[in-house]
């Protein structure tokens, strides 16, 4: 039974990150550990593979679409790509109820700058200007960094940091999209020497991951408008922390 109900999960998980332009760990991970996955050596390491298959997946629909700012991306790209595996370090020398009450903290936080951004804001402009450029690259190391260190891939931080940035949200999701495809691969090679893989269910949850994926950027590319999209991002990650938290108080 769970050969069928966690890739069928992952595909509607990966179908809500995909409209967002994010990788599926930042929803995988506590999702998934309400089935009990060991942390570190199981949950961490197939959800930052998965992240990256998503992001793949999501970055296709968008790029066919026209969505994604290229001269932000792939900058972008490269910087996070070679900080995220220093969160990873970083994790080894803290409580795993630590991380988890940072990751809580961090999505109230990003969830209460989403929801005040106005319809405005929100439609923002199709590309950035090179201030906005300058800036994200240096937002961005930090990000990877502290993605790292919570498993879950820079992505969940780095769409909203483009939209308070000047993006509109769509285009920041589409270029999100691509900025978070290596550095969770990064990441996930750095957890390979301790990872614990279910090999049936990493390819069950592989494939019906990047067919949600790409089925939600596709949803967004023609039919989502981007103060919708901020609103949405906001309200997942509300559910998210809440979540968490109930799971660490209880």
């Amino acid at each position: 039974m769970m050969y069928v109900v966690v890739p069928l999960l992952v595909m509607v998980l990966s179908f809500l990150s995909g409209m967002m332009g994010l990788g599926v760990a930042f929803v995988a991970t506590p999702v998934l550990g309400l089935f009990g996955y060991d942390l570190k050596h199981v949950l961490m390491p197939w959800a930052l593979w998965l992240n990256g298959l998503t992001a793949i997946a999501s970055a296709i629909a968008f790029a066919r679409a026209k969505l994604v700012d290229w001269r932000t991306a792939l900058p972008l790209l490269a910087i996070t790509t070679l900080t995220a595996p220093l969160g990873v370090l970083l994790l080894q020398f803290v409580p795993v109820h630590v991380v988890w009450w940072i990751y809580a903290g961090v999505l109230l936080f990003l969830a209460w700058r989403m929801a005040g951004v106005s319809s405005k804001q929100a439609a923002g402009s199709a590309m950035m200007t090179d201030k906005s450029r300058l800036a994200a690259g240096g937002l961005s190391g930090a990000i990877s960094v502290f993605a790292g260190f919570l498993g879950v891939g820079p992505g969940f931080l780095m769409m909203p940091a483009l939209v308070l940035l000047g993006y509109s949200a769509r285009v920041a999701a589409a270029t999100n999209s691509v900025i978070v495809t290596l550095p969770s691969f990064s990441a996930f090679i750095s957890h390979l020497k301790d990872a614990q893989f279910d090999w049936l269910m990493l390819v069950l949850t592989s494939l019906t991951a990047m067919v949600g994926a790409q089925l939600g950027a596709a949803f967004t590319a023609k039919r989502v408008k981007s103060v919708t999209l901020s609103r949405l991002f906001a309200a997942a990650l509300v559910i998210l922390a809440v979540q968490r938290i109930y799971l660490l108080v209880r």
